[in-house]
């Protein structure tokens, strides 16, 4: 056998060895990228974002058609206050599939703390406009939350309701759809929002802070010192404590 017949066999053995290999090879990084996936979910509970990002960047690069892992790595990029990561990783998500909506959701977050607010308006409503998403209620408040940040407190209103007319005890569309009402002079009803705030979720110091300021506007000074005494409490060291602290000074 001549040297050329056997460098062609043994090109046609390496082809044929190499097309048997594909779909393993493939169906070998699946599995990989779907163990990583599988531990970045573990890390990202236990809040160990190092430990996320770097599975998750594991699962992109060996499954990189896959926009779940795009979306879970932005995700924590975006946990871990890395905004511009954040938006390429879920840009490409969206890419892959326009009709991942938690991805658009997200998307919308970062660009919002940007203050990109137009492209997260965009975001949030392509997320709305997928008749299957299975959480509107929270693109809705994400969009209230822009509307209030613009001092469109009519349209904040709006898209907050909505938010509450899918999800009645959503603490945090009743405690901005309050912050929104306290901004329009409307004391009673935004009184009684953040009350309900505050009953659904009674450990959120920001919460007492401002029911505290709806009860003072209201009239209600004891009230209104109990509310920011109890945000002080909550968590001493935060910004909300030192304005509850600032109220109560006013008050004494």
């Amino acid at each position: 056998m001549s040297p050329l017949t056997r460098v062609a066999i043994f090109s046609l053995l390496m082809g044929a060895l190499g097309a048997c290999a594909g779909p393993e090879a493939e169906l070998a990084r699946q599995q990989a990228a779907q163990s990583h996936y599988e531990i970045g979910l573990g890390a990202l509970a236990e809040n160990n974002l190092r430990k996320a990002l770097s599975e998750f960047k594991m699962a992109a690069d060996e499954e990189p058609g896959n926009a779940r892992n795009h979306y879970a790595l932005g995700n924590a990029y975006l946990r871990n206050n890395q905004v511009d990561e954040a938006i390429v990783s879920l840009r490409k998500a969206v890419e892959l599939n326009p009709r991942l909506s938690d991805a658009l959701n997200d998307l919308g977050a970062a660009y919002y703390r940007k203050a990109s607010y137009d492209l997260a308006i965009d975001a949030f409503r392509k997320a709305l406009a997928n008749p299957q998403y299975v959480s509107p209620e929270r693109a809705y408040l994400n969009l209230g939350i822009i509307y209030f940040t613009k001092g469109q407190y009519d349209q904040a209103a709006e898209e907050l309701r909505k938010s509450l007319d899918l999800f009645p005890q959503y603490h945090d569309a009743h405690f901005f759809l309050g912050r929104t009402l306290l901004a329009q002079g409307k004391i009673p009803e935004a009184k009684g929002h953040l009350e309900q705030a505050v009953k659904l979720a009674s450990d959120v110091a920001i919460f007492h802070l401002e029911l505290g300021v709806a009860l003072l506007r209201s009239g209600d000074s004891a009230a209104a010192r109990n509310s920011f005494r109890r945000a002080v409490d909550l968590n001493p060291g935060a910004p909300e404590a030192e304005e509850a602290r600032r109220y109560l000074r006013q008050l004494n």
